[in-house]
């Protein structure tokens, strides 16, 4: 994977590589910052990225078609219901499909799971994605601390006890 990253110094409160490493995550040296980039949501609002910026950010690109995207969804619904209380955001982008094929497709998961779109790819492109999906953890000052390259369990106990911990409120 190729992320197009600039550096910035990672924030000492935040969990460390080792932490990171041991629960299958692949930490990303020196606390690196993403572009700004723009997507949309359900509603047909632009959002950027920095909206987000003061809470702990799971960033996801996904697409319908990818069968390790699908299999991690419901991880993804559990860990977002488990959150829910706590400054933690999860912007799961589909990347180049319509709307209506997506939310077709999201009938089938149950719970309130939001979902994002990058219809053009421009997002997923300047970022450097490669494959799908591709999930980032990001703090809350907008630094990359780990990403994944494919399906991830997020629904792992110890992982949402270290992202509880990391996004409470403050």
């Amino acid at each position: 994977m190729s992320i197009s990253l600039t550096g910035h110094a990672a924030s000492p409160t935040v969990p460390d590589a080792e932490l990171l490493r041991s629960l299958g995550l692949h930490p990303v040296a020196n606390g690196q910052l993403l572009p700004d980039i723009t997507f949309v949501d359900q509603d047909g609002r632009e959002l950027k990225l920095s909206d987000f910026h003061g809470s702990t950010i799971l960033l996801n690109f996904w697409a319908t078609w990818c069968p390790p995207c699908r299999a991690e969804i419901p991880s993804m619904v559990e860990l977002s219901k488990k959150l829910e209380n706590s400054d933690f955001a999860m912007i799961p982008i589909n990347v180049r499909e319509t709307s209506e094929l997506v939310e077709a497709f999201l009938e089938d998961v149950e719970g309130d799971f939001p979902v994002y779109y990058d219809f053009d790819g421009n997002a997923a492109n300047e970022i450097g994605i490669r494959a799908f999906p591709t999930s980032i953890l990001i703090n809350r000052d907008a630094t990359v601390l780990a990403a994944v390259v494919g399906g991830f369990e997020w629904n792992d106990d110890e992982l949402v006890a270290m992202l509880k911990k990391w996004a409470e409120k403050q």
